[in-house]
């Protein structure tokens, strides 16, 4: 089966990365896969290119892309596919569809809804995709009953039925001390220190602000951990300022955005996620893929849904810096505690976060019969 990816943009982002996973696994299993964007391939053009996924960027522009709806389906005239999968929420690009896979094409959906668009421009939103769409997914129950919410005739439709699929994560070989020194050297971070990290943009909802506050309970108690954030964003200048009043700027290290974050994730001892909204935080399903613990607070959010007990890790739903503090030092002080959880981790994300259960879910909603009978 040839299947034709539309995405919003191809940045590096937990949608894209899903996305990318989804690609891959196709391809293992003999489809023919392509990745239209709407926006530039940027950072993913090379990753694409190595991994031998052919795509092309069709150009985004004017208000809601509304000028590129020709250049789309002219593009769109001059493909072929049996199946479409549409990644993200996008008006134009759900009216620009016209009769292309209409009988076999899913929608799937990243993002969470509240604060984000009103009610009205969803509703709109999800009207058109009813009609346009087979079947809508979501990467959590959470995003789901969002949804449902805000358009309760998603429970009830036969035009267009609504799943939540967990997040795909792939599990990387085992971090040993040789690849963590290798690691620390590509970064220049001295090997002696223990390293409790992030990464992600430096944005208001992420609350960054949680997380420095978090390191300046840390530090007064083991002076020599460091604090890595991986990414960047319009907060950075303001969070500088912040680890400065803390007294903690000689302890915070800044490593920007990063191409890939493997090397991150093989130095790091424990991460710290701390978010105000997410439709489930791929950051921390990464790390515990890695087998590193997790200390997190989500605000409102699915990571719940995989982070589900504290055999694997830590997670409120406040931002309550002297519990989130607490753990972290436990954690570093319990060597042995850290190891457990992180094995733990690792165990539940290769069990729940399967990209091959998660591709076979999705070819069953395109109608592969060759994956229902491998589900049977």
């Amino acid at each position: 089966m040839k299947i034709l990816t539309l995405i919003q943009c191809a940045n590096l982002g937990g949608m894209e990365q899903s996305t990318l996973l989804l690609l891959e696994e196709l391809k293992a299993m003999g489809h023919e896969v392509e990745l239209l964007s709407l926006n530039e391939l940027g950072p993913l053009k090379p990753v694409l290119e190595k991994k031998g996924i052919p795509a092309t960027a069709v150009g985004y522009h004017g208000r809601w892309g509304w000028r590129s709806f020709l250049s789309l389906r002219r593009v769109l005239r001059r493909k072929k596919a049996d199946s479409l999968i549409m990644v993200g929420h996008n008006l134009m690009a759900m009216l620009a569809l016209g009769n292309f896979c209409k009988k076999n094409r899913i929608l799937s959906l990243h993002f969470h809804h509240l604060g984000v668009k009103s009610l009205i421009e969803w509703r709109l939103i999800y009207t058109v995709a009813m009609w346009r769409f087979k079947s809508i997914i979501y990467p959590s129950r959470f995003i789901l009953d969002e949804a449902i919410a805000i358009v309760p005739k998603l429970k009830t439709t036969q035009k267009a039925v609504s799943y939540p699929i967990p997040t795909p994560i792939s599990i990387p070989e085992e971090v040993g001390r040789e690849e963590r020194l290798h690691a620390c050297s590509l970064l220049g971070l001295p090997p002696h220190y223990r390293y409790v990290g992030n990464a992600g943009w430096l944005i208001p909802r992420k609350r960054w602000d949680v997380f420095l506050a978090v390191a300046a309970q840390v530090v007064r108690e083991i002076p020599d951990v460091r604090f890595l954030i991986a990414g960047d964003g319009p907060e950075r200048e303001k969070l500088e300022l912040l680890s400065r009043e803390l007294g903690i700027e000689n302890h915070v290290i800044w490593l920007g955005w990063q191409g890939s974050l493997e090397t991150f994730y093989r130095v790091i001892d424990v991460m710290v996620f701390n978010s105000d909204w997410d439709a489930m935080g791929r950051t921390p399903l990464e790390a515990m893929s890695y087998g590193i613990p997790v200390v997190a607070s989500m605000l409102h959010g699915g990571l719940s849904e995989m982070l589900s007990s504290r055999d694997h890790g830590f997670l409120i739903d406040t931002h309550d810096v002297s519990q989130l503090s607490a753990q972290v030092i436990r954690l570093l002080q319990d060597p042995r505690l850290a190891r457990s959880v992180g094995k733990a981790a690792r165990l539940h994300i290769e069990e729940v976060g399967s990209p091959k259960r998660h591709t076979e879910r999705i070819l069953k909603l395109l109608g592969d019969h060759e994956s229902n009978k491998s589900q049977k």
